[in-house]
């Protein structure tokens, strides 16, 4: 194939998806998250692994280490603990 002839990305169908479109009913599926939203953030990849070291230390989750530290963060500022 020449450099003319090229097909474009996403025009042969190579990264076509079959995943169901979210919506509110696949939502549903997950009544924990109802009412809560993903706040993504880059940290140095050490501290990524010191905190999965860490829940697996206490028995715990990396979600329930994170909701205590933002909790702690917001007493620190007199902010009421809601996360």
């Amino acid at each position: 194939m020449s450099k003319t002839q090229r097909a474009k990305l996403g025009t042969t169908g190579v990264f076509k998806t079959n995943a169901p479109e979210r919506t509110a009913a696949s939502q549903e599926k997950r009544p924990d998250r109802t009412g809560r939203t993903a706040m993504p953030f880059w940290v140095p990849v050490a501290a990524r692994k010191q905190l999965r070291m860490l829940a697996a230390e206490l028995d715990s989750t990396q979600q329930n280490l994170m909701t205590e530290a933002l909790n702690m963060l917001f007493q620190k500022h007199r902010k009421p603990p809601i996360a």
